[in-house]
């Protein structure tokens, strides 16, 4: 029985493996053909990104070719296409390096040592500080330890400095012709930037721009001009060039160009102005290409033209700006071409040089402003955090502060890694947590940045903005603007949304009806739910178009950019 059975399941068997050689034969065909039709997809894909990377590689050619031709001396190549440099965004907490420590040879086991040594001057290690080898290590090796063993996270390094002087073998034509790097200080910069690089390491290229000595010499005819003939030289007899000039904007713009593309994360334009002393030198010189435009208009103009021509390199863009420009308005009295908003607006970062050896007596309140870095500071960082907050979209503030003596100050303070860091502590209680620290010989105190035990986080009081006013002092002070015609104090404390943005605007539209506040008294503050807050006022105001008299009106407080701003109820007018 067995038998009879074997047959028919042999053969059976046989149909099944027939079968399934057949099936297998079918899925191996179908199978190989989904691999040649996945192998051409490849096959055509890599052609096609060949193609278009072939494609873009000729179109940036032509660019370049064309570029070469409308920047003439003055070209410097794009980022090469797929190297694009990312835009980096850090807290910078800085140190300033002149070219020639920069270009200084340097020892990593140096460095290490120096960082042993401030952690145990700092008490980090426990282990007593080793003095022994200090005469060896140089200002950079002492600044790049710094940046490993506090927070410093950031260098600022001249390259092209108060002389004018570039500070490397340069690849731009102009700078060439000029030679203004014949000095080149910084030949070995490739070991530096990849050391920074290494160790995370924000980069910033200081870029002086309008006093340019050398190239005012070179090249007389795009300097300052007296009306008599000649050069302007200001009081120290430097020669100034022409911040209207646009050959000068060139050959600035491609410097900072040529940094970007050698690694550096920030161009920071100094002496981004006019020379100081404007009264003595109006009356006699002249700026070719002015038009009659206000000083601060071509400075405005000269960081718009900067930002877009920079754009490409993925760099940031910082200002320095006079400490006094924090409190000053319209670049009035300075007249340097530096007006806080219009600067701002075309910006990354604001860098207010608050050195309190730069103020006068009597300024803030102090006979001797240098005594007093932390109350100095404060204020000046206050006032820079208000005029911030009523643009749109200014820079960030990353001031400047002194890390020098200034014995030419009566009475100066000794500034000591105590001095140094109350500077920065009056600014990080105000939460401006960048900084810049200055010194001209790059000899920095390694305990200035061992102060955060120090920081008084309970500054501020309940239910004051940052410039330490409650909503009923805000409201006061408006109405003292009003009462006074200080437009500027108005502009400050009005919403950005409630106002025309460009100042000028702003005041033409109040003075449309010349309104005057005869009188008001307020009668109470209350905090609604959506944290702004609510005063009853009575009083009275007058103006071309009659009299609005107020009986309880409500005023809105509200806080906006961390600064107390006033929104006035819509006034009736009654005809006289």
């Amino acid at each position: 029985m067995k038998r009879k059975f074997l047959v028919p399941l042999f053969i059976v068997s046989l149909s099944l493996v027939f079968a399934g050689c057949s099936i297998m034969s079918n899925e191996t065909s179908s199978s190989g053909n989904e691999s040649v039709q996945q192998d051409n997809t490849k096959e055509d894909s890599s052609i096609e990104a060949e193609t278009t990377q072939e494609t873009l590689l000729k179109e940036r050619e032509a660019l370049e070719v064309e570029r070469k031709k409308t920047l003439g001396e003055f070209y410097v190549p794009l980022p090469e296409l797929g190297k694009e440099p990312e835009r980096k965004t850090v807290k910078a907490r800085a140190l300033y390096l002149t070219a020639n420590v920069a270009g200084f040879d340097f020892e990593e086991k140096d460095i290490d040592y120096y960082v042993d040594y401030i952690r145990a001057l700092s008490g980090e290690s426990g282990k007593p500080a080793d003095k022994s080898r200090m005469d060896d290590i140089n200002k950079l090796e002492k600044a790049l330890a710094i940046c490993k063993a506090t927070e410093v996270n950031a260098l600022v390094i001249d390259i092209k400095n108060d002389d004018g002087l570039v500070a490397w073998n340069s690849d731009i034509e102009v700078v060439g012709q000029l030679k203004s790097n014949w000095n080149t200080p910084l030949k070995n910069y490739d070991k530096l930037m990849a050391y920074l690089n290494q160790n995370n390491i924000y980069k910033i290229a200081r870029v002086v721009s309008f006093k340019d000595p050398y190239f005012a010499k070179t090249m007389p005819e795009h300097s300052i001009q007296l009306k008599t003939g000649g050069v302007y030289k200001d009081r120290a007899g430097t020669s100034w060039v022409n911040p209207f000039d646009k050959y000068v904007w060139q050959y600035i713009v491609a410097v900072s160009k040529e940094s970007a593309l050698r690694g550096f994360d920030e161009i920071q334009f100094d002496y981004v102005r006019f020379p100081d002393g404007a009264k003595t030198y109006n009356p006699i010189t002249e700026f070719p290409g002015r038009d009659n435009r206000d000083k601060d208009i071509g400075i405005e103009e000269f960081l718009k033209f900067a930002s877009k021509e920079l754009e490409p390199y993925n760099v940031n863009l910082s200002a320095d700006v006079f400490g006094f420009i924090t409190r000053s308005w319209d670049d009035k009295p300075e007249d340097i071409g530096q007006t806080w908003r219009k600067m701002a607006n075309q910006t990354d970062y604001m860098c207010p040089m608050i050195y309190p050896s730069h103020y006068g007596p009597g300024l803030y309140g102090f006979d001797v402003p240098d005594q007093h870095p932390y109350e100095v500071s404060r204020l000046a960082v206050m006032e820079a955090i208000e005029r911030n907050a009523a643009q749109k979209n200014p820079g960030k503030i990353r001031p400047w502060f002194q890390g020098f003596n200034a014995p030419w100050v009566k009475g100066y303070k000794n500034y000591d890694a105590k001095a140094i860091s109350d500077q920065i502590v009056a600014s990080m209680e105000l939460g401006v947590d960048e900084y810049i620290i200055w010194n001209a010989t790059c000899n920095y105190e390694p305990m200035s940045f061992f102060y955060k035990e120090r920081l008084n986080k309970n500054i501020r009081k309940s239910e004051e903005d940052v410039m330490n006013r409650t909503p009923e002092a805000a409201l006061t002070r408006y109405f003292t603007a009003e009462k006074n015609r200080r437009y500027s104090h108005l502009y400050l404390l009005t919403p950005i949304a409630n106002r025309q943005e460009d100042f000028d605007a702003f005041v033409l539209d109040v003075e449309k009806t010349m309104p005057v506040l005869k009188k008001y008294d307020i009668l109470s503050i209350a905090k609604v739910e959506n944290g702004e807050y609510v005063a009853t006022v009575n009083g009275e105001y007058s103006s071309n178009e009659g009299t609005a008299k107020m009986q309880e009106a409500k005023f809105k407080i509200v806080l906006e950019n961390d600064i107390y701003k006033v929104v006035k109820p819509e006034l009736v007018w009654e005809k006289l």
